[in-house]
């Protein structure tokens, strides 16, 4: 659940930005403000179970990452209610992904960490993303969001 890269070793972390340069550049800034600034970090997969013990190890600053872009999107009914609320409670801005990962998004949450609040990521596709907003407004009507989506062709 939750890292504590704090106590990964130097090669460890070698690795660790070297893969994600490699397989998923957009995150590198996420990988930055972990390595560079001791920001705290949770990846929450599909079907991920027991949040509030993920949640409870969270320290702040921190960056959540949700993991809603597998082949399909659940969106947020597939997690617990209760956790999720929790965490967004806990959150000082949220960037919801729909479509391809822009670095810049990465980069504006990793900035927040790195200054001291709380970012969310949470990255779904198309057919969820109003589900995901939905919830998002629900918890925290007032929570700075930025969304992006993919661009439709005109027709």
């Amino acid at each position: 659940m939750a890292n504590d890269f704090s106590q990964m070793t130097a090669p460890m972390l070698d690795r660790l930005e070297a893969t994600t340069a490699d397989k998923a550049p957009h995150l590198l800034p996420v990988v930055h403000a972990i390595r560079h600034h001791g920001v705290g970090f949770l990846m929450i997969p599909q079907r991920a179970t027991d949040l509030d013990r993920g949640i409870n190890l969270l320290t702040r600053p921190f960056i959540v990452l949700v993991g809603d872009d597998t082949d399909c999107a659940l969106g947020p009914d597939q997690y617990d209610r209760a956790a999720f609320e929790r965490l967004i409670d806990m959150t000082d801005g949220v960037a919801i992904i729909s479509g391809a990962p822009p670095e810049e998004v990465y980069t504006s949450i990793a900035m927040m960490a790195v200054a001291g609040s709380n970012g969310l990521i949470i990255e779904t596709r198309p057919e969820q993303e109003i589900a995901w907003v939905n919830l998002v407004q629900a918890v925290r009507p007032d929570m700075p969001t930025l969304l992006c989506t993919p661009k439709v062709a005109r027709q």
